[in-house]
C-alpha cells in the first residue's frame, strides 16, 4: 500500500518533539500582600428610579399556543428594532402600555374563552 505525501507530512509533524519554553518567573507575593488587596466596592447609580434595584415576585403564567405565538411575534418585532428582549419584558411592557378601554375588555373576553380554569357559562 502506497502512503500519500500528505500522510507522510503529517506523520513527520507528529513525530517531532515539541519545544517547551519555560514560563517567566513571576515575583512572589507574601500572603499578607495578597490579603491587603482592596476589593472594588459596588456603588448604586442614584440616577435610576427607586424601583430599579428591587426584585420581583415569582409568578407562574399559563400561555396557550396562541399566546406563545403572539409573544414570538413581539420578540421578532423587537429584534427588528435592535432590542434584546425576553418574554417577561414583553409582558411587562404590554402591562404598562395597556389602558382600560373597550378593546382591552374585548381582549379579556377573548382570553377568558380560551382559559380552561373558568367554567363556560351560558349567557
Amino acid at each position: 500500500m502506497v502512503k500519500s505525501s500528505k500522510a507522510d507530512a503529517l506523520m513527520s509533524i507528529i513525530a517531532q518533539t515539541p519545544s517547551i519554553t519555560p514560563a517567566p518567573e513571576l515575583p512572589k507575593k507574601s500572603p499578607k500582600a495578597v490579603l491587603d488587596v482592596k476589593k472594588p466596592t459596588a456603588t448604586r447609580d442614584t440616577s435610576l428610579s427607586p424601583s430599579a434595584g428591587t426584585t420581583g415576585k415569582f409568578s407562574s403564567i399559563y400561555l396557550n399556543p396562541e399566546d406563545q405565538r403572539i409573544l414570538r411575534e413581539f420578540s421578532v418585532w423587537f429584534a427588528g428594532q435592535g432590542k434584546k428582549i425576553n418574554d417577561t419584558l414583553i409582558i411587562r411592557a404590554a402591562l404598562r402600555a395597556a389602558k382600560p378601554s373597550r378593546d382591552f375588555l374585548a381582549a379579556y373576553d377573548q382570553a377568558a374563552l380560551s382559559d380552561r380554569r373558568f367554567k363556560k357559562t351560558k349567557e
